[in-house]
């Protein structure tokens, strides 16, 4: 029988945004984002983890801690980017951490990623699966 690690971390960044689109929040305003991942596998890399968090957490943190987000590529409309709504902010950082659950010999699942940017609102990015494997 073999069994299944699972790991849930999470950790705060603060960023600056505009949404288009979006109301009273298409005025520069920013947040203390809390960005929660779950990771999950069978097998331990050489220090027994199956990623260490703090490589993910550093990933994240270099890149947009601090930073105005509209100004990165991936939410800059003017450069081919999408607004970066909560939602977009979760599924671009959930790339970022699958990129780094992919660089490893132990080959990590990345299961989700959410982003709560107020008390009252969080959003989870997750890939799903179709009938001819993962969309």
């Amino acid at each position: 029988m073999r069994g299944k690690y699972t790991l849930v971390k999470h950790f705060w960044i603060s960023c600056a945004h505009s949404v288009k689109g979006a109301g009273k929040c298409e005025r520069v305003h920013g947040h203390n984002y809390k960005i929660t991942f779950c990771v999950e596998g069978t097998q331990l890399d050489s220090h027994h983890m199956l990623i260490d968090f703090r490589q993910v957490k550093h990933a994240i943190e270099k890149k947009y801690d601090h930073h105005y987000l509209n100004e990165f590529p991936e939410f800059d409309l003017d450069q081919g980017g999408e607004s970066p709504s909560t939602e977009k902010v979760a599924e671009i950082f959930y790339w970022t951490i699958y990129d780094l659950c992919q660089q490893k010999s132990n080959k990590p699942t990345l299961k989700w990623v959410e982003v709560q940017e107020t008390n009252e609102a969080y959003a989870r990015f997750e890939v799903v699966a179709d009938e001819e494997g993962i969309s």
